[in-house]
């Protein structure tokens, strides 16, 4: 049995409500209705997203990444109960082997097509082993383009949240995620991070 105890985050897409399951503390994320859709589209669009993520939290198991267990879904109510994970935010504890230990993680996440869409260093906990959060975002695909938003991401947030480390975090995420992916692979998805800023720059000066 479920007991919703509080709320601990309001998000654009969803609430987190920190609960208990049976006994077991856990984190219940709900997604939000949304008026501006009509309510037939808005739950087919919530179920969809729902069973998406419960899908992708377990693909991830299989890759060798950690993620939170699941407890329970509830398509029609919105609703993943998952694991508490105890631990300390990435971003608060951010070290190189940390770094390193992340782009392993992406890279086992991309080698079985699976990308992310969220890629933070707040998404990470560190716990007894490194675990990843929230993959409200994610959805599968094998081609570079995707690959590379996701690194361009954590390239950003290196640059923003960690820019006294951000030289070396980046270069070390990107050992980890070689190390996965290999280093042809790693290059070729490189190239497609430039062309992606490349882009960014020109849409801004336009």
């Amino acid at each position: 049995m479920q007991q919703r105890k509080k709320l601990i985050k309001r998000g654009a897409e969803a609430d987190i409500y920190l609960g208990t399951w049976y006994g077991k503390i856990t984190i219940s994320k709900i997604r939000k209705a949304k008026s501006y859709r009509h309510k037939s589209l808005d739950d087919e669009i919530r179920r969809n997203r729902t069973v998406n993520e419960a899908n992708i939290i377990s693909s991830s198991k299989l890759t060798g990444v950690r993620s939170p267990f699941l407890y329970f879904v509830d398509p029609d109510y919105a609703e993943i109960i998952m694991e508490f994970v105890e631990g300390k935010i990435a971003k608060d504890v951010i070290t190189l082997k940390l770094c390193e230990e992340i782009g392993k993680y992406t890279g086992l996440l991309h080698i079985n097509d699976i990308i992310h869409g969220d890629l933070t260093t707040s998404n990470f906990i560190v716990s007894k082993k490194l675990v990843v959060l929230d993959f409200g975002l994610s959805y599968y695909s094998h081609r570079r383009e995707d690959r590379a938003v996701d690194i361009r991401l954590i390239k950003e947030i290196f640059s923003s949240a960690h820019v006294s480390f951000y030289k070396d975090a980046y270069e070390g995420f990107l050992r980890g995620y070689s190390e996965i992916i290999g280093e042809y692979e790693t290059h070729k998805i490189l190239k497609n991070v430039l062309e992606i800023e490349r882009r960014g720059r020109y849409a801004h000066v336009i």
